[in-house]
C-alpha cells in the first residue's frame, strides 16, 4: 500500500477548521452574547464566557466529522460572518 493511496479519513481542511475555525467561531459567539444580551454587563460577560468553551469543544469535535474541508469552513463562515458583521455594525454606531 503506497502512501499516495492511503487515506486516514481526516482531511487537512477539516482538521484546520477544527483547530483554527472552532475557537474563532466560539469567540465570536461569546462576544456577540456579551454585546447583545439585555442583562447587566457582568452577567452578560459570565454567560458569554461560559458559553464559549463548550461551543469550542463541540465544534472542535464536530468539524472533523463534516464530509469535506470546504464544508467545514463554510459552516464556520456561516456562523462567524453574520456575528462579525453585527458586532462591527454595533461598534460603528
Amino acid at each position: 500500500m503506497s502512501l499516495s493511496n492511503f487515506d486516514a479519513g481526516i482531511g487537512a481542511g477539516r482538521t484546520l477548521a477544527a483547530v483554527f475555525g472552532a475557537p474563532a467561531v466560539a469567540f465570536l459567539v461569546g462576544a456577540a452574547l456579551v454585546a447583545f444580551l439585555p442583562v447587566s454587563r457582568e452577567l452578560a460577560f459570565a454567560i458569554g464566557t461560559h458559553a464559549m468553551v463548550p461551543l469550542w469543544v463541540g465544534l472542535a469535535c464536530a468539524l472533523p466529522l463534516v464530509k469535506t474541508g470546504r464544508a467545514a469552513w463554510v459552516l464556520c463562515a456561516a456562523i462567524a460572518l453574520p456575528l462579525a458583521a453585527s458586532l462591527a455594525l454595533r461598534s460603528a454606531l
